[in-house]
């Protein structure tokens, strides 16, 4: 799959620990349902090597980074907050199972490119290795794309 386009939305997480697999989960949705996006935009579904696979090798062409992903915001469970790079601190970044930020490759980018991170507070993120969302989060994937249209559309408009 080519990378080289405007506009990125990449879904990060790990399908294999519930909640955690959110943002693959809404990249398989957007696809199934032939869900389109404007301008020159490709859809993502980055699993746990987006930061270390995606981000570290970005193309001149690229514009726009939106990030649908989830965050542990002490909120509701199926909270959705749009967060800017710098509401990621460096103390609370994500840290992927080899201990590395899975938000450091993008501090690298946020100079040229435009970065927004969809974020979704977890109902379910278990100890073991458990397939499937929480139904709390599965209900909210039509409103994070809803959510995602918004960020886009906005961040084209800049």
């Amino acid at each position: 799959m080519s990378y080289n386009h405007e506009n990125l939305i990449v879904g990060c997480g790990n399908i294999l620990y519930g909640d955690d697999g959110f943002g693959p989960e809404v990249i398989k949705y957007i696809q199934e349902n032939n869900i389109t996006f404007n301008g020159d935009t490709c859809v993502i579904d980055g699993a746990t090597s987006a930061p270390h696979y995606i981000f570290t090798l970005p193309q001149e062409k690229w514009k726009n980074i939106i990030i649908i992903d989830i965050a542990s915001m002490n909120m509701k469970p199926g909270s959705i907050k749009v967060l800017e790079l710098e509401d990621v601190h460096e103390e609370d970044r994500y840290m992927d199972v080899h201990g590395l930020s899975a938000t450091y490759p993008l501090h690298d980018l946020k100079d040229n490119i435009n970065i927004k991170i969809i974020a979704i507070q977890p109902e379910n993120i278990p100890v073991e290795m458990e397939l499937g969302l929480s139904e709390t989060l599965e209900s909210k994937i039509p409103q994070t794309i809803d959510t995602t249209i918004e960020v886009l559309n906005s961040m084209l408009n800049e």
